[in-house]
């Protein structure tokens, strides 16, 4: 049978979107959206919502052209190719973030593969800032970076914080463009290559069983994943994007179900 949820749930992830966004595109409350999400209620997504998804997809294609557009742009104008990289407060309350991000991860795909050199920069940072960070070493904007990278991957803030023995606070501090001595240290970066190395064994395994349908873990009450439950969601969305790159083999998802104590064993 097929999964409402689930789908609904992996398609917002895959896109960067969040029960928030979905809400305010539809003009509804957000408890609407969790409830859909929810695999323990009975309601499901409208239509009107699966639509909205579908008009962010097609307005993901516009954005990553227009990414890709500027990141060349940048190389004109400073010998770098630049991507901007987006914090809220950054664009208007009605734009996604995470799609507009999303956008300038797929441009940075693409130079990647192309063996192009990039950087990432918040996109607060004007012409001038640029113009007099573009000879550090090894980042132009390490606090862009951090933050790209970290975001990439999925690991909040939380995470890394319980991971390092910090406070939040901190890592907001090596994220914010305004606190410009306040870097992310050694191990941070160290630890978001450790998550990048467990999504990327973890798609491996999918890729060799190719379960169908693919699992997915969903969000607790809180909107929120254990660590391993987003690896897994993240891996999930990976193998399937590789499995059906073949243009012909379509991926499902379902709700992994929680397995109620004492039926375990």
């Amino acid at each position: 049978m097929f999964d409402f949820k689930c789908s609904m749930q992996a398609q917002l992830d895959n896109l960067w979107l969040k029960p928030e966004d979905l809400a305010r595109g539809l003009d509804i409350r957000v408890s609407s959206v969790r409830k859909w999400l929810d695999p323990e209620l009975d309601c499901l997504p409208v239509k009107d919502a699966f639509d909205w998804v579908y008009a962010q997809t097609e307005k993901l294609g516009d954005l990553t052209m227009q990414c890709l557009n500027d990141a060349n742009g940048s190389h004109e104008k400073f010998g770098r190719h630049i991507i901007r990289w987006y914090r809220d407060e950054d664009l208007p309350e009605t734009e996604p973030v995470g799609l507009y991000n999303l956008a300038s991860s797929l441009v940075a795909d693409q130079l990647d593969a192309k063996d192009i050199d990039y950087s990432f920069v918040y996109a607060c940072r004007d012409d001038e800032w640029i113009e007099l960070n573009l000879d550090s070493f090894p980042d132009i904007d390490p606090k862009a970076e951090f933050t790209a990278q970290a975001d990439i991957l999925g690991v909040p803030t939380s995470e890394i914080a319980m991971a390092l023995g910090i406070t939040g606070r901190s890592v907001k501090d090596w994220k914010n463009p305004k606190r410009e001595r306040m870097l992310p240290v050694d191990d941070a970066w160290d630890f978001l290559d450790d998550c990048a190395d467990e999504i990327e064994a973890r798609t491996s395994e999918l890729l060799a069983s190719k379960p169908d349908p693919m699992p997915y873990h969903p969000m607790t009450r809180l909107g929120s994943l254990p660590k391993q439950d987003r690896i897994d969601n993240l891996a999930a969305l990976a193998a399937s994007k590789q499995i059906m790159s073949d243009g012909k083999t379509v991926v499902e998802f379902a709700y992994v179900r929680a397995v109620p104590m004492g039926l375990d064993s």
